[in-house]
């Protein structure tokens, strides 16, 4: 099965709280008639939606698309695979079958959203920086230091030099050691904890390659990055504990990994072949 990629309405809902409000006016009538949409013109969506032509063109811009074509592809795409599915909101008393539901469908539909964002060339813009970079440092803190430790998992499995930070100051010294052929890759759903905004200034003063794990729209991390990869995560409105965010980045964590797997494929898999190798021995038949 060929591979289509969506993200229209991802990215339209993603950002909408941060868009200009006549960019936004626009993208409100979008999600309102995503069908109706896909077949407008420029024109019908400025007359329909109450926005102006140049509202409709600054908006696909704004959600990084390549053209008005594109953006109607995109969105065209997201309407043949939308689920028909409705996330359930839990509340005090839900029944267990509740909670089950909503968190499949928290996870998958957070995932589905999570992918159709990715881009190839971001992809493997990452996995390429990974590749070459003389150091890297991972930072995440709270719920996305459990996304940083795998990261630095993997890196470790296939013999790249990588450390970890966890909170400013652990962050700020690695930070300021690192050099123009280095890479700070920083993991933080909302794009806007102070400690990760800091130590990305830190590493972007040295010339690093910042790349950040974080949802779409002009966060101040996103701002601050050379490459993001974006997040989507369909959240309880009574937020216990980071899941479906958590759960997203781990995916966009595997993709990086087997995507430059694939690329080194020559001295990767020999690494990963010697590291499953020793600590298989630790495994009790």
């Amino acid at each position: 099965m060929m591979y289509m990629p969506g993200g229209g309405l991802v990215r339209l809902q993603e950002s909408l709280n941060s868009l200009p409000e006549s960019e936004a006016k626009v993208a409100r009538f979008i999600l309102e008639r995503p069908g109706d949409f896909v077949n407008m013109t420029v024109q019908d969506v400025s007359e329909q939606s109450g926005g102006s032509p140049a509202a409709v063109v600054r908006l696909w811009k704004s959600l990084g698309f390549n053209g008005y074509y594109e953006f109607k592809l995109r969105v065209a795409s997201d309407l043949q695979s939308q689920s028909t599915t409705k996330y359930i909101e839990l509340s005090s008393d839900s029944s267990f079958g509740n909670i089950l539901q909503s968190i499949e469908e928290s996870a998958v539909h957070s995932i589905q959203n999570t992918l159709r964002l990715l881009s190839e060339a971001d992809v493997e813009a990452t996995a390429s920086a990974l590749s070459r970079a003389q150091r890297t440092l991972v930072m995440g803190v709270g719920a996305s230091g459990v996304v940083a430790d795998d990261i630095t998992q993997k890196l470790i499995r296939i013999g790249l030099p990588v450390s970890t930070a966890h909170d400013f100051h652990q962050g700020a010294m690695l930070a300021a050691q690192l050099r123009t052929s280095d890479v700070l890759l920083v993991v933080s759903y909302s794009g806007a904890t102070s400690d990760v905004i800091e130590v990305a200034e830190v590493a972007k003063g040295t010339g690093a390659t910042v790349i950040a794990l974080t949802r779409f729209g002009g966060t101040p991390l996103s701002r601050l990055a050379d490459i993001c990869l974006h997040i989507s995560a369909i959240e309880p409105q009574v937020r216990v504990a980071a899941t479906a965010s958590r759960i997203s980045a781990l995916v966009i964590v595997d993709t990086v990994f087997i995507y430059l797997a694939n690329m080194e494929k020559d001295k990767i898999y020999a690494t990963l072949e010697a590291t499953r190798n020793v600590t298989a021995r630790h495994k009790i038949e």
